[in-house]
This record gives structure tokens, sequence and C-alpha cells, in this order.
């Protein structure tokens, strides 16, 4: 790309959907609760995987 590429593209007006502030708030709570749910599936697999293998599964011989 030459220089007079990188400018052209640089002038160009920004195109697209531009969010307002309650919808970002609202993409942002959504974020949140998915992360909050993938954690509490991944301490509840972790937890059943505990369960399932007994107690003594963290004191194996090595």
């Amino acid at each position: 790309m030459t220089m007079s590429g990188a400018m052209n593209q640089a002038d160009k007006p920004e195109t697209g959907i531009r969010l307002t502030e309650a919808q970002l708030r609202a993409r942002r709570a959504r974020s949140i609760a998915i992360a909050l749910a993938l954690g509490a599936f991944v301490i509840v697999i972790f937890v059943v995987t505990l369960v399932k293998l007994g107690g003594n599964v963290l004191t194996r011989p090595m």
C-alpha cells in the first residue's frame, strides 16, 4: 500500500451503525451476565468432577 492509499482510507468518513448510550449499557450488561453464567457453569462442572472422582484425587502418589 502506498502512502497516498493510506491517506485515502484515513479521509473516509465512518460508516456503520452507531449505538446509543442505552444500547451500549445494555450490551455491557448482557456481556457481564454471560460472563457470570459461564463462570458459574465452569465452577459447577469443577465441583461435579471433584465429587465424582472423590476427595482423594488430590492425594494420589506421584
